[in-house]
């Protein structure tokens, strides 16, 4: 048990780094599980040391963080409740040697000048040290400690060191600790020191020390040296502290499933100088990765994240000489990620293989041999989207979605700057429940041509147009660039009555390889201006809060307020023809009308919930051929069974045959 337990834990954590991008980020400090900071920005926590506090506006924090101290010293290690030393030292363990003392025994000491910088805790028996300056301990006699650890900080350069040894100690007599200090800088304490009979809490400072224990003395804990950084009133060295000036509010709800949230990182070092090379990563809850970028010369990282609403959290991850810290952030009400990064630690100077000498690392690095691209996203990180839209604009539709159905997905190549480089696209026409016609478009308001590279297969493959490259220019991108032609020429059947078996339609494959690289805000956010054309009104259908009219209203907004075009998560089960999905006797999705009562922000997954099967259409998960293949052995299911039940049947006799042979 114990065995496979090891290996369990070990296979989850090779997973979790394998997902984490390609590469193992080394933690900066211990990661471990979410760890929350005392007193910091509400909804934000990440590793120890991490401090979160509010800014002025200018990414300066509005109160210092609290109960800090500064030191400074060399290389940085993060302690474990145990004694912490800053500056160079020693740190060293031993055990004690066995005795036994008996009979009437005076043993007399003194002690001066004893302090911690924090809590020290000290049981009967033991003895915790944190000894700043050149020390000498000498233990004679019996000396045990039982574990014992102390939680203490001092300055200066010296050494530590932990015993641990048994004692036995019999007869009467007074038993005294003894500890002497040289002159020296003196510590403050905000701790408690605890001493009881064969006990010694030792905090010494200055040139020499000695300490002379004569009778039952137990030298117990553990010690660690830091360097430069704050120390909270929890004895965990302060890394970075993290001005969190994110905007905050509620979205308007305009029917969209997905979210986009700036992001603007400044990364600095203990000094306030920028930090350039940093390399930031975000990922949402299921490690799948939605932005990765390199801080510039001025030490900024920009970009848009593009979430589902459903996500509650993200983790930023931000990487320098191939070390991290994490940060946890809630999305609720955050309408943006403002952030200023200042380290209080020396950051590391090691140098990380970087092929292609685009800033970011191999091990985070998409294309290591590609200076021109670094990371890849995917939306969605797994599976499709549905569009689904409603093609009578401007008049109000009839709210079943199934009028002109894609599937699809895309992915991103970008830069180390987080600039755009090339776009990605598999779009699958899924539904035709209308007698228009309509052809698929995608708008790019980019200021630069691109090169287009397109294809169209029937959905077994079979070939409809040849893969070809061609190049536009910015003012075609603009203007709308067609991917399906003719709806009634890219499937076969409509797939949207009950009855109807699914035939899936045409794939067409698009790459867009911009000639310059582009800016996510001049490029818009996924899923883009994807948009149906409606051949026999002449009529755009675009996604809400796109364009609005003179009025200021929006122009994809019906009378009512409702859209003509929607985008589901999934390989979306739309209703059957005319059933309208606001209509309880109707919809099969009885959530969909809470999640709009609550402007979207409760019952956020109401399209995952089928609550009516008799109401929508049984879109199989993959609609491509293996789809519809399994719907057609469903349609037929007596007659394959019936095949199976005789193919088992043979197989059974020519079995029993073979055996009987060779008996």
């Amino acid at each position: 048990m114990k065995k496979f337990l090891a290996l369990a834990m070990i296979a989850g954590f090779v997973y979790n780094c394998g997902h984490k991008k390609n590469g193992l980020l080394l933690p900066f400090f211990f990661l471990g599980s979410q760890h929350t900071t005392n007193g910091g920005v509400p909804g934000n926590s990440g590793s120890p040391g991490v401090v979160f506090v509010p800014g002025d506006g200018s990414g300066n924090p509005v109160t210092p963080p609290a109960d800090n101290t500064n030191n400074s010293g060399g290389s940085t290690t993060t302690p474990s409740d145990s004694n912490s030393n800053s500056g160079s030292g020693n740190s060293n363990s031993g055990s004690g040697s066995s005795g036994s003392n008996s009979g009437s025994s005076d043993q007399t000491s003194s002690n001066t000048n004893n302090s911690n910088t924090s809590d020290s805790s000290n049981t009967s028996g033991s003895s915790s040290s944190g000894n700043s300056g050149s020390s000498n301990d000498s233990n004679s006699g019996s000396s045990s400690s039982p574990s014992d650890t102390a939680s203490g900080n001092n300055s200066g350069s010296g050494s530590t060191d932990s015993g641990s040894g048994s004692s036995s100690n019999s007869g009467s007599g007074d038993n005294t600790s003894s500890n002497n200090n040289s002159s020296g800088s003196s510590n403050s304490s905000s701790g408690d020191s605890n001493t009881s009979n064969g006990s010694s809490n030792n905090g010494n400072s200055g040139s020499s020390s000695d300490n002379s224990n004569t009778g039952s003395n137990s030298n117990a804990g553990s010690g660690s040296n830091s360097g430069s950084g704050s120390t909270d009133s929890s004895g965990t060295p302060t890394v970075a502290v993290v001005v969190v000036e994110d905007p905050k509010g509620e979205p308007s709800f305009n029917y969209n499933t997905t979210i986009n949230i700036p992001l603007n990182l400044t990364v600095l070092d203990n000094k306030s100088n920028v930090v350039s090379g940093a390399t930031v990563l975000v990922y949402d809850e299921n490690n799948n990765i939605l932005f990765q970028g390199v801080s510039d010369s001025s030490g900024k990282v920009t970009g848009t994240l593009t979430v589902p609403t459903s996500v509650g959290n993200i983790t930023v991850d931000i990487s320098i000489g191939g070390e991290s810290i994490s940060q946890y952030i809630s999305l609720q009400s955050v309408l943006g990620i403002n952030r200023t990064i200042r380290y209080e630690v020396n950051l590391p100077t090691v140098q990380i293989t970087d092929t292609d000498g685009d800033g970011v690392p191999d091990n985070t690095d998409i294309y290591p041999n590609d200076a021109t691209r670094s990371t890849e996203i995917t939306y969605p990180a797994e599976g499709v989207f549905t569009v689904a839209y409603e093609d009578l604009y401007p008049s109000p539709g009839d709210a079943d979605f199934n009028d002109y159905v894609i599937q699809f997905k895309n992915e991103e190549d970008l830069n180390s700057s987080g600039k755009i480089v090339r776009l990605r696209g598999k779009y699958q026409h899924v539904a035709k429940g209308a007698g228009y016609k309509h052809q698929l478009y995608i708008k790019l308001p980019v200021d630069v041509g691109a090169s287009i590279t397109y294809n169209l297969t029937q959905a077994n493959g079979k070939v409809e147009v040849a893969t070809n490259t061609v190049n536009v220019t910015a003012a075609s991108l603009k203007s709308g660039y067609q991917i399906f032609e003719d709806s009634n020429k890219t499937i076969r059947g409509q797939n949207a009555h009950p009855g109807d078996v699914f035939k899936p339609g045409f794939i067409a494959t698009v790459e867009i390889v911009f000639n310059a690289p582009v800016e996510r805000s001049k490029l818009g956010s996924f899923p883009y201006d994807l948009y149906a054309y409606v051949i026999n009104t002449k009529q755009e259908i675009h996604f809400p809060g796109l364009y609005k009219n003179n009025n200021g209203t929006d122009k994809y907004l019906d009378i009512t307020g409702f859209p003509w075009a929607i985008l589901v998560p999934g390989a979306w089960k739309y209703p059957y023809e005319n059933y309208d999905i606001r209509k309880p006797s109707e919809t099969g999705y009885s959530e969909f009308n809470l999640w709009v009562s609550s402007g979207g922000k409760e019952y956020k997954t109401w399209y995952y919930d089928v609550t009516n099967e008799s109401k929508v259409f049984p879109v199989p998960s993959d609609s491509s051929l293996l789809g519809y293949l399994f719907l057609s052995v469903k349609k037929f299911a007596i007659f394959y069974a019936l095949g199976l039940v005789i193919a088992g049947g043979i197989a059974v006799y020519f079995l029993r045959k073979k055996q009987s042979l060779v008996v």
